[in-house]
Formats: C-alpha cells, structure tokens, sequence
C-alpha cells in the first residue's frame, strides 16, 4: 500500500514533463488500467487462498499490480484534466462531479455484492 501511496504523486508530477493528450493512448492506458483492475479483484475474491499465495512471487506481484493500477489511474486523471481545462471551467467541474460519482457508485456496488454474496471472505 505505501508504494502506491508513492505511485500517486510521481506518476502525477511525471505528467507534467510527460504530457499525453492523445486519445487513442488514453485510450490504450484506461484499457491497461480495467485489464490490472480485473486481475486484483480476482485475486480478491480468490481470498483466502489466492494463486501464489505465501510465495514471494506472490506477493510482488500483487505489489506491482497495485503500483502500475495507482500510477496509471494517476496519469490518465492528470492527463484527462489537462485536455478539458482547455474547454473551461465548466468542464473541470463536470469531470470532478463525475469522478466523484463514479467513486461513490462504485463503493455502493462493491459494499452490495459483498453483503449479499459473500464474494470476499476473511482469512
């Protein structure tokens, strides 16, 4: 978790010297980013016992995972930012309210699925 608390800021300061305004990169990265999403929420609910679970393997894996997923959601939403501030003000609002949204939905779907399926199952 410390990592990807360290992945946030230097993948945001990266986009500022490394600007990607291309859609069909954004594109690609968002791709990436649902494609590692995946990988860690199948992990999740193969808990308490995982593939590699104990192994070092395992658990760098898991690490990198939640590194990359931090560091490439940082850059996209630096990035994203960058191309509708060229629309106005308007635009940045609507971006932070939708992401704002799409959070809180999320949070409501995930906390659903875990109280009525046992999905996710302590150790």
């Amino acid at each position: 978790m410390e990592l990807g608390l360290i992945a946030n800021p230097v993948c945001c300061f990266l986009a500022l010297y490394i600007s990607c305004k291309k859609p069909h990169v954004l594109g690609l990265l968002c791709s990436v980013s649902v494609v590692i999403a995946s990988v860690i929420i199948y992990t999740a609910t193969l808990s308490p016992s995982p593939w590699l679970v104990g192994t070092t393997e395992g658990s760098f894996l898991i690490i990198i995972l939640n590194v990359l997923w931090t560091g490439c959601i940082s850059y996209i939403k630096v990035n994203v930012a960058s191309v509708l501030q060229k629309f106005g003000e308007n635009s940045l609002l609507f971006c932070g309210i939708f992401t704002q949204l799409g959070s809180c939905l999320g949070a409501i779907t995930i906390f659903l699925i875990n109280l009525k399926t046992n999905s996710f199952k302590s150790c």
